[in-house]
């Protein structure tokens, strides 16, 4: 988060791709149901709604204060905004890994699950920054970095073709981020893991020779695409965070109840929506002149509320959705395309 960092890809050209730690780059994964695995993992969702509190928090700074000259506590939020992506993607491992290893019901009912859960909230974020994008333009405000903000360089621009080539290729292809958004970079990256790791997962538990050598090509295949990307070290550290989660999902069987278990989860919704809805303040207030201290921290106030409220109305009414009826057409015809004493092996999308 917080500076303007730019990765140019092969093959991908320029993107904005900023560090942990740099404009926006924290993640919230959307959660498999935790109810699939015992009460004691439900309180994962408190736990990731603390992180992305954490998240929302760096931001903020970043985006109003640090425009102002206050950047004494910069180093802190940058910090903690990077342990908290990590956890984010170890709890991703450790959650993903758990389902798989009980769900067992194949790898396409496994990626219908996470495109449901997935993209409905995402489309939603992108309608968003079309939303404020316009507003703006009508309102004949400058959506341009503005000059002398210090480490705050974010522009409020996007790719709606890369953004549809990601889409369409779950990450392998395309981009997410942008200067309106960006920290979606990391769901590209936790997409390509749930590919990964739903090759691996079928791999293993494929009942005949011939699924398992299918799911074992496509599995090379999926590496060979990452592998040739040009390495980063902070996409590498994402990988190995989410892997080490796959790989406690091995051990752990049970988590003690420590947190309550929050009765909505926001998380992945405010992930995705508060950095538009920030931006959004930020270039309307900002401009001629910057407000004072005190009206910053009442415009990042303001903000918080903002995203918090559109978060909640996103749990309530677009993540319940979460593609189950995309999901169950899927289904039915995953079931009618196999033989009658196999179509018990495949589950129900939740």
């Amino acid at each position: 988060m917080m500076a303007a960092a730019v990765s140019i890809w092969p093959g991908h050209g320029a993107r904005p791709y900023p560090c942990l730690g740099r404009s926006g780059a924290y993640h919230v994964t959307p959660r498999e149901d935790s109810s699939t695995v015992g009460s004691g993992w439900r309180q994962l969702d408190t736990l990731r709604l603390a992180l992305s509190l954490v998240v929302v928090i760096a931001h903020a700074n970043y985006v109003f204060i640090t425009p102002l000259g206050y950047v004494a506590a910069f180093p802190v939020t940058e910090w903690l905004a990077r342990f908290a992506v990590l956890a984010f993607f170890m709890l991703s491992g450790l959650v993903i890994g758990k389902s798989l290893a009980q769900r067992r019901d194949g790898f396409a009912a496994f990626m219908i699950r996470r495109v449901g859960r997935i993209y409905p909230p995402l489309i939603a974020s992108f309608v968003l920054v079309i939303a404020i994008d316009q507003a703006l333009r009508l309102a004949g405000v400058s959506t341009r970095a503005l000059p002398n903000a210090g480490p705050m360089t974010s522009s409020f621009v996007y790719d709606l073709r890369s953004v549809v080539l990601c889409l369409a290729t779950f990450g392998f292809r395309g981009w997410l981020s942008s200067g309106a958004n960006g920290a979606l970079w990391s769901l590209v990256i936790e997409m390509r893991c749930y590919v990964v790791a739903g090759l691996l997962a079928q791999m293993v538990f494929a009942r005949s020779w011939l699924g398992r050598s299918a799911c074992t090509a496509a599995l090379a295949g999926a590496l060979g695409l990452l592998a040739a990307e040009h390495f980063d070290p902070v996409i590498a550290l994402s990988y190995g965070a989410f892997l080490y989660g796959l790989l406690l999902s091995l051990s752990v069987k049970r988590i003690p109840l420590l947190l309550p278990a929050v009765h909505i989860d926001i998380s992945y919704s405010l992930y995705i929506l508060h950095q538009p809805v920030m931006l959004g303040f930020y270039f309307l207030a900002y401009q001629p002149a910057f407000p004072s201290l005190g009206g910053a921290l009442v415009l990042g106030a303001a903000a918080i509320a903002t995203a918090l409220l559109l978060s909640l109305l996103s749990a309530l009414f677009i993540e319940p959705f979460r593609g189950r009826r995309i999901a169950a057409v899927l289904d039915k015809f995953l079931v009618s395309r196999r033989p009658p004493t196999k179509r018990e092996a495949v589950g129900t999308p939740v």
